[in-house]
């Protein structure tokens, strides 16, 4: 959580942090200040003191903020972009005069969206003005470890988009059991019905809800085998056939997201597909039940492993180089992005334990591309204090949709 910020760079011997933004949203000015903020640099130092610098065209932002702040004007940009004309080095210059302003000596973790190039050239400025600066290189870092646990407003966020998108997906349940069986293909009162018509519908869901989705898988067949295939808008939707919808929208213009996944078919599954399915929904259920505070992250990817072997699967653990089968992890966090630490599953290097207030995805799956089958369950759950996890996307897990006719 951000409150956790302080207690993490004191741990590490963190002197200040750096965050900036490039003239673009950037998640992390976004967590510390909780504004939408394109232009600016914020500081922090280890004992909890900060300061923002902005754009003097987002200055109600940074007073929404409520931090201390200053504008670029404030700080003479002007005259520091016609001495030193390479935009990075002049932000370098400014980063190491704030910092020296602040008293921050030291360590200093730096946090940001820009090309590497950028990012490389604005350091080496700082540092040559500030010669005994070091850059934390830690792993995992200070901001992603306090971002693996959510606070209340953040739960609420991710819980908004979380209904958004449980709404979309029944949206396009209810729209696909509408539909009419004409030999091999479905039809709708214009005709017959491609993949793209589904993703423009569940697009057109979540904007009206507020969230942006527009990469959400809608994958069929040989496609739905690879886990992020996107899908083929031109395809014609076909009965029989395995669908995976996997929809990871974001609250629009950037914020907090969310993460959910079920897998249909139109009309009766042929008997290997519903095979694949209910190998894949008992290790849905096992991992659920294997997640709980406490609990290694590992832990419930070997539980999955275990369910998906005994039913004849290769998995990673028995084949870390395999395409068919299960080919990924159980799950990861999710937050102001839509993969985030921690990890439920990786080497056994992670050695994180699910804590309370993590947001977590538990999403088995089974593909077999050669096969032209793909299954994969996925519910986004959040962590409780007092042990146990609220489910922030339920919806029916029936793998068959029949069309009205």
């Amino acid at each position: 959580m951000r409150r956790d910020l302080d207690r993490l760079m004191q741990e590490r011997g963190i002197a200040g942090m750096v965050v900036f933004a490039y003239d673009r949203y950037t998640p992390a000015m976004y967590y510390v200040t909780g504004q939408k903020m394109h232009v600016g640099l914020y500081l922090r130092a280890a004992d909890g003191r900060t300061h923002l610098v902005v754009d003097p065209m987002e200055r109600d932002q940074a007073a929404a903020s409520g931090l201390d702040h200053s504008t670029l004007t404030q700080h003479g940009w002007l005259k520091r972009v016609e001495t030193e004309p390479r935009p990075a080095r002049a932000w370098g210059g400014l980063i190491a005069d704030v910092l020296e302003q602040m008293g921050i000596e030291g360590k200093v973790a730096f946090f940001g969206e820009m090309p590497v190039g950028v990012a490389w050239e604005l350091i080496a400025a700082v540092r040559e003005r500030r010669p005994n600066l070091k850059v934390d290189d830690s792993h995992p870092d200070v901001m992603s470890l306090a971002r693996c646990t959510k606070d209340p407003d953040e739960i609420a966020a991710i819980r908004r988009a979380s209904e958004g998108v449980v709404a979309a997906w029944n949206a396009l349940r209810s729209y696909v059991g509408n539909l009419r069986r004409d030999g091999d293909t479905l039809v709708n009162g214009h005709g017959p019905v491609k993949i793209g018509d589904l993703r423009a519908l569940l697009n057109h869901e979540l904007a009206t809800r507020g969230l942006e989705g527009g990469e959400s898988i809608v994958s069929q067949g040989r496609d739905a085998g690879v886990p992020h295939n996107r899908g083929n808008d031109a395809e014609l939707l076909r009965p029989g056939t395995p669908v995976i919808v996997d929809i990871f929208p974001g609250e629009a213009g950037g914020g907090y997201f969310s993460d959910f996944t079920r897998t249909f078919c139109v009309g009766p599954a042929p008997a290997g597909l519903r095979q694949l399915y209910d190998d894949v929904h008992a290790a849905f259920r096992t991992g659920l039940d294997a997640i709980r505070v406490g609990a290694a992250c590992r832990a419930a990817q070997d539980a999955v492993c275990d369910v998906f072997e005994s039913r004849g699967h290769d998995t990673r653990r028995t084949n870390p180089s395999l395409q068919e089968g299960y080919v990924h992890s159980l799950g990861h966090g999710v937050g102001l992005a839509v993969h985030e630490a921690p990890l439920l599953g990786g080497p056994a290097s992670n050695t994180a334990t699910i804590e309370p207030g993590m947001v977590l995805t538990v999403e088995p799956g089974l593909y077999y591309p050669s096969r032209g089958l793909g299954v994969r369950i996925e519910d986004l759950v959040v962590m409780r204090a007092g042990g146990g996890f609220d489910n922030l996307t339920p919806a029916p897990y029936e793998l068959e949709i029949e069309p009205r006719g």
